[in-house]
């Protein structure tokens, strides 16, 4: 009978050890599971956020690139990225400069992916009727930016026949002799810059010069339709047309910084190469490099007050002009008091996923001692 009892007991306490050691056996494989499971949770999301920091530095330095030969009198006001799993957002504002007073102009919105690759979803441009200009037989509308609803720039190719050409220089007579004003002009052939500078009125002052890129003119060849109409070519808004401009901290610019951007850009291999390859293989037309004659000015933009700019009427050079900013004397305190609350806001905080490079904007008017998410530079 003892024996019995001391069998039965020998039995439970080897199934009391089986089941401990089978406890501890899960316990142990569990915790080495969830060890290895965090581990490779964490090295993926530092991996992921790796990626995205190269991606989203490339993707900043591509459009800033980029910048440097489009956008008409646009400068960098700032910019702030958000990162996320696999993807990010890069929001990259912009501003103008019309006689010195700053505006607010753009934000665009790309999204990068960890692999490197970026794109604008989501974007489309804004064209409207313009009741003068249907009145005057003008049958193309007038573009807008979409973000502040305000005119855009057109340029008009001295080689192609439009059936309508825009000048509204006569409205500034009708102005007040303070406003300022941002004109687009486009010229009735290429000129040098120098030559530019020699023609333009003494106190015209261009911040913008529109650079002939046009490889391939079929688009702007009228053609019928099938119901027999004509469709005539239009002007290229602002958004597609390439020069150099003006920098906030110097004016000395030539042609050669066009070329020098040009050339930058190739070197590099990011996502416009092949643009900048095709205007560099335009303008060295079959040569073994481009030179600055290569460069070829079609137009430019100028901006100052309603009355100065009164001086282009009559000019036999100019053979369009379209008006876009106008500022009035409160609009110009507004915008600068707009931009002030706008950077500052950005500065305000930074929450997590978000990259802030904060820095002083040069002297600037109202502006000086500003900060933003990163340096104010051209665009």
């Amino acid at each position: 009978m003892n024996d019995k009892i001391s069998s039965f007991d020998e039995e439970a306490t080897l199934s009391g050890l089986i089941k401990k050691a089978r406890r501890r056996t899960i316990w142990r494989n569990t915790g080495i599971s969830l060890a290895v499971t965090l581990l490779i949770l964490g090295g993926g999301w530092f991996t992921n956020l790796q990626l995205q920091y190269r991606s989203s530095d490339n993707t900043l330095r591509d459009i800033e690139m980029f910048k440097k030969i489009s956008g008409p009198n646009l400068y960098r006001s700032g910019s702030k990225i958000k990162y996320g799993f696999l993807r990010g957002t890069l929001e990259y504002q912009t501003y103008k400069l019309v006689a010195g007073i700053p505006v607010i102009w753009d934000q665009e919105t790309y999204e990068f992916s960890s692999w490197g690759s970026f794109s604008r979803p989501h974007y489309s441009d804004l064209s409207l009727l313009d009741p003068v200009m249907q009145e005057e037989g003008f049958h193309y509308y007038r573009p807008f930016n979409p973000y502040n609803g305000e005119r855009e720039m057109m340029f008009y190719l001295p080689a192609v026949k439009y059936e309508n050409y825009l000048n509204e220089i006569p409205q500034l007579n009708d102005m007040d002799e303070r406003k300022l004003v941002e004109l687009a002009l486009s010229f009735d052939r290429n000129y040098t810059l120098e030559q530019i500078k020699a023609m333009l009125p003494s106190d015209v002052h261009p911040v913008w010069y529109w650079v002939d890129t046009y490889s391939d003119m079929k688009p702007y060849i009228a053609h019928k339709m099938p119901d027999e109409s004509i469709v005539n070519p239009f002007p290229d808004p602002a958004s597609r047309v390439y020069g150099f401009g003006v920098q906030h901290d110097y004016n000395d610019i030539s042609e050669k910084d066009f070329l020098e951007a040009v050339e930058s850009g190739l070197r590099t291999n990011g996502k416009y190469k092949q643009e900048y390859k095709r205007i560099y293989d335009y303008m060295r037309n079959n040569k073994e490099q481009p030179d600055t004659s290569d460069v070829r000015l079609l137009g430019v933009v100028v901006t100052g007050t309603a009355d100065k700019l009164k001086s282009l009427q009559g000019q036999p050079y100019v053979r369009a002009a379209v008006l876009a900013r106008l500022l009035t004397g409160t609009e110009q305190q507004t915008q600068t008091i707009s931009l002030k609350f706008k950077l500052e806001s950005q500065d305000c905080c930074c929450p997590i996923g978000i990259k802030k490079v904060s820095t002083f904007i040069p002297s600037f008017g109202n502006l000086q001692g500003l900060v933003v998410y990163s340096p104010l530079s051209p665009v």
